[in-house]
């Protein structure tokens, strides 16, 4: 059978047009498959992105927000003395038996007992492993209402982190005043490197047999 030139270039296009649409059907369509699923997982990451999108044009508030937290972790870190002597604590009960007009008899002091250990950022930006501590007196002393009103107004106005974990009042017959027995707690946080916050002890005329000045 012959073939003619014209019918010969004819086969060849229809070929050739069946060799694209196959192509098309093989390569093509996978591509499209390719091409839905990633607009799929694009749409999918819309909302995340328009919430990151929201949070970036937040940041600003977000960063004025962390630096007063962090000011606000300062200031109340501040607020915690790093250590408590027993000579200092001795001076604050002094300053409380000068200023409500308390007779102190007794003071005995109790061992710092740690409570809790936790990171947070302390001065300069570091990050330090903090202490949170407990020390303790128990003070016996003689007084009336009035001045038991103010022994305990005195505890709770100390700037430094001070509180009264029991109270035990009883009648004096003999005085015709109150005995009291306060049980005062100051709590700590520490660190290694921590900066010391001494307590100036105030001089006392030698010689003085009762610091406590009620006999």
């Amino acid at each position: 059978m012959r073939i003619s030139k014209r019918d010969l270039n004819f086969l060849l296009a229809l070929l050739g047009l069946v060799a694209f649409l196959a192509l098309y059907f093989l390569v093509g369509q996978n591509f499209q498959l390719k091409a839905d699923a990633a607009d799929a997982a694009a749409a999918a990451l819309e909302p995340q992105v328009a919430q990151l999108e929201e949070h970036y044009q937040n940041l600003t508030t977000y960063e004025q927000e962390t630096r007063a937290y962090q000011a606000s972790i300062a200031d109340t870190i501040k607020q915690y003395p790093t250590g408590v002597e027993d000579e200092e604590f001795l001076v604050y009960l002094l300053g409380l038996e000068r200023d409500t007009g308390v007779g102190l008899q007794s003071v005995s002091f109790e061992a710092p007992t740690a409570l809790l250990q936790f990171p947070c950022e302390v001065e300069g930006g570091a990050v330090a492993d903090l202490t949170a501590s407990r020390t303790g007196a128990v003070v016996t002393g003689t007084l009336d209402y009035p001045r038991l009103k103010a022994a305990i107004d005195y505890l709770y106005r100390s700037p430094q982190r001070t509180a009264l974990d029991a109270l035990a009042v009883s009648y004096n017959a003999e005085t015709g005043g109150l005995t009291a027995t306060f049980t005062i707690a100051k709590y700590l946080l520490s660190w290694e490197g921590a900066p010391a916050s001494p307590v100036e002890i105030p001089r006392m005329n030698q010689g003085t047999a009762n610091l406590f000045g009620n006999r």
